[in-house]
């Protein structure tokens, strides 16, 4: 036995090529650290695992905490749209009376009004216009109108528009005529939101993407991560691989549920691994809502277990195996490398290329600098979105979303987002584009947002060489917003100064790039963010009274409201008249000459679009009042319109002109002129009636007309449109079927029957001859 022991030696020495003394000094540190690396060991294991876990959970609370904020910000970016999207006038109460089927531009413009929505928010998967009609239908760009005929269906949407909320979100909602019946998170808006709704607009969104969104604290596949509600159902997580995912789920949701804590961390023991389980809880209009992630720990621990057993074994063993264990030695000594080698290995990279150059540390190096690359592409997302969100933030504050704040909370919100806003004057910019309706226009009426968005963009480019804190607001509707701040050592006079400067920059410029008639008016100067909210509507309200021949204006809001109010308003009376005394009498050319020139007049009298919308809504109601007086209630004629309000909606003389033309007068005509062919056709009716009874006797035109009340000209007009023939032409053929009928049914002589039809003898004989080609007497011999 010793003897193979010594061969075994020598075989060793020879091919390792290493000194029985390094192999001794080996074999003599591995005795003596035997125990102690036992102790350390044991100790690694222990103190590292949990000292991971605590960092695991602490890591974990942290992202949690972001991830909810970040999930709560992309669901209140799309409440915020869809509220803004549900006022427009595209979604009016119209749609509850109109038939789609019939009414193309209509539909046309909601199908692409459905697409723009869907498209502006990488969340959202589809966009569907529920209608409570009749009929209830689904309105879908993708889908076109969709009516809703299984029962289950129908009290589905039907039960949307009967929730407490104008707004709430909904994870059981299925699609119409989908292949499967499998429920969506949506958004529902009833429309109006406040009132009794005709429909709603249903924002479904994206599965795989709230995945992705609720996944982002997953480090890999053995974890899992989902949104569930306050009950326990889940709303959104990745579809099961198999049963022990799922079984996986169902127990995180259990220890959630138990633990009765709206946030926090646990550890759950699961089929023989650990988890750190993070949950946190929000709520989104009503709805709460709990997000958990589940991370194995057992991967991450795994380096320090197996170290310390490895540890704690050879301290063990180490005596006994000392000798067998020092040939080992090399690969003990490389098995720290191999371990972490296998850590951060991507098992997605093929092996060839692992060990192409056979050089661990080499690849663990290149391993880490990806992992840095990640992080730093993950922090440029993040950057990426901060523009988005701080101007997310800037539209809700200028619309007075954060008015429970106080102002050092305002202050503070505002500092996040990189703003300066200590020892700052503040002051609130409103820029107004128009002139859609000019012939040297470079825009339609249907672009408005990319008027906005081109107006915004030249904004930008100016404001930002002006001041160093300044932020452009697109409000979509051809306004735009710019928030200004200064450092409070220069004067309110002098910022006045600066501010003139950079108003008359931007009406110029955006007025020659964009061909459109520019107005800027400028706000109150404060030191209160909270003051902020208040100033929009002042500017919206003071932005009316700008000049409607004047191309660039601009406006300031402290300065122009007192001489507003003594302006002398002038009113073209005399048109009105002439203009209501055309429309009675229905005659529609003139009248559509008339509302022209008047509203000319009002441009040219009242100057502001204020006045100018003040004086159009005076001539509608007299409109309104003349049809009612002629006998034609508006709403037998325009129906459940709102006049008023799509009038107020107008800021453009050539925009109130088409809209009296096309939609106030133009209506009446075809309604007057209806109800006089009716009138006429009745008349005709009578007057006929009256002629076959008593076509004998000496009956004229006149005595007609007389008798029912009407001008021998309009009942001969009417005579000739309804019978094709005038009065005179219809008695005389009337008389002469009489008399053929006389003439074979009868053996009445001529001069008999020419009396009991009306005429004289010899006058009968020429007549009848003439219609007829041959006398009375040989007419009869024919038909014998």
């Amino acid at each position: 036995m010793l003897y193979a022991w010594r061969q075994l030696w020598h075989w060793w020495t020879q091919r390792t090529g290493q000194s029985q003394f390094y192999r001794k000094s080996l074999i003599l540190v591995l005795c003596i650290t035997s125990l102690p690396t036992a102790v350390i060991g044991i100790t690694s294991y222990v103190t590292g695992r949990a000292h991971i876990e605590r960092e695991i959970a602490r890591s974990h609370e942290a992202l949690l905490k972001k991830t909810i904020d970040r999930m709560n910000d992309n669901f209140a970016q799309l409440e915020l749209a869809a509220t803004q999207w549900s006022f427009d006038s595209r979604l009016d109460a119209k749609l509850r009376d109109i038939k789609l089927n019939e009414e193309y531009n209509v539909t046309q413009g909601l199908y692409r009004f459905l697409g723009v929505m869907k498209g502006a928010y990488p969340l959202i998967d589809r966009v569907d216009l529920y209608l409570d009609k009749d009929q209830p239908a689904i309105i879908s760009d993708i889908d076109g109108i969709v009516p809703i005929t299984r029962q289950q269906d129908q009290l589905q949407f039907q039960n949307l528009l009967t929730h407490s909320r104008g707004v709430f979100w909904d994870d059981t909602l299925t699609k119409v005529n989908a292949r499967s019946n499998e429920p969506y998170l949506a958004l529902v808006h009833k429309l109006p939101s406040i009132g009794q709704p005709y429909g709603a607009l249903i924002f479904y969104l994206d599965k795989t993407r709230l995945v992705q969104m609720v996944e982002e604290m997953s480090t890999d596949n053995d974890g899992a991560s989902f949104l569930m509600g306050k009950d326990g159902h889940l709303i959104i997580s990745r579809p099961a691989a198999d049963a022990d995912h799922a079984a996986l789920e169902t127990a995180i949701r259990s220890q959630v549920l138990q633990s009765g804590e709206t946030n926090g961390t646990s550890i759950l023991q699961w089929k023989g691994q650990s988890y750190n389980v993070s949950h946190g809880e929000f709520t989104r209009l009503g709805a709460q809502w709990k997000y958990s992630t589940a991370t194995s720990l057992n991967q991450l621990t795994a380096p320090v277990v197996i170290m310390s057993r490895i540890m704690l074994g050879v301290g063990l063993f180490g005596l006994l195996l000392a000798v067998l264990l020092s040939w080992m030695a090399s690969k003990r000594i490389y098995r720290p490398i191999g371990r972490l080698f296998n850590v951060v290995r991507d098992h997605s990279v093929h092996t060839s290329e692992l060990w192409r150059d056979r050089d661990e540390l080499a690849f663990i190096e290149s391993r880490w600098k990806h992992l840095n690359q990640e992080s730093k592409e993950l922090e440029t997302r993040l950057e990426q979105a901060y523009p988005s969100l701080r101007a997310a933030f800037l539209m809700q504050l200028v619309h007075g979303h954060f008015y429970s704040l106080s102002e050092a909370e305002t202050r503070s919100r505002m500092g996040s987002f990189g703003w300066q806003s200590e020892s700052q004057w503040f002051v609130l910019l409103l820029v107004q584009t128009s002139g859609f309706a000019k012939q040297d226009g470079r825009f339609l009426e249907s672009e408005e947002q990319l008027v906005t968005f081109a107006a915004a963009n030249i904004a930008q480019e100016l404001v930002r060489t002006r001041s160093h804190q300044a932020e452009i607001i697109n409000f979509q509707d051809l306004t735009v917003g710019i928030l200004l701040s200064y450092p409070m050592d220069r004067t309110k006079q002098q910022v006045k100064e600066e501010l003139y400067w950079l108003s008359d920059d931007l009406v110029r410029t955006i007025s020659s790039l964009l061909k459109m008639q520019t107005a800027v008016c400028i706000g109150h100067i404060t030191s209160q963010v909270r003051e902020i909210p208040q100033l929009l509507p002042y500017l919206r309200n003071a932005i009316r009274y700008r000049d409607l021949k004047e191309d660039c204006q601009v406006l300031d809001l402290e300065e122009m409201l007192p001489t507003v109010h003594n302006s002398r308003i002038s009113y073209p009376f005399e048109m009105e008249k002439e203009l209501m005394q055309v429309i009675r009498m229905g005659q529609s050319e003139q009248a559509m000459r008339h509302i022209h020139l008047f509203i000319g007049e009002l441009v040219r009298e009242a100057g502001s679009e204020k006045l100018l919308q003040e004086g159009s809504l005076q001539v509608l109601g007299s409109i309104l009042h003349t049809m009612l007086e002629t006998g034609f209630p508006p709403h037998d004629v325009f129906g459940s319109q709102n006049l008023y309000e799509q009038l107020n909606q107008l800021r453009e003389p050539e925009q109130m002109i088409r809209f009296f033309q096309l939609k106030v007068i133009a209506p009446y005509i075809r309604k007057l002129n209806e109800h006089q062919d009716l009138h006429m056709k009745q008349l005709v009716e009578q007057v006929t009636d009256r002629i076959r009874q008593r076509y004998a006797s000496d009956i004229s035109l006149e005595e007609c007309a007389d008798a029912f009340g009407v001008t021998p000209y309009a009942l001969s007009k009417a005579f000739k449109q309804i019978h094709g023939m005038n009065y005179i032409d219809y008695l005389i053929r009337l008389r002469m079927d009489k008399a053929k009928e006389l003439l074979d049914s009868t053996s009445l002589k001529i001069n008999e029957i020419a009396e009991q039809v009306g005429y004289q003898p010899s006058y009968f004989i020429r007549l009848f001859k003439k219609f007829e080609d041959m006398t009375p007497g040989q007419y009869r011999e024919r038909s014998m």
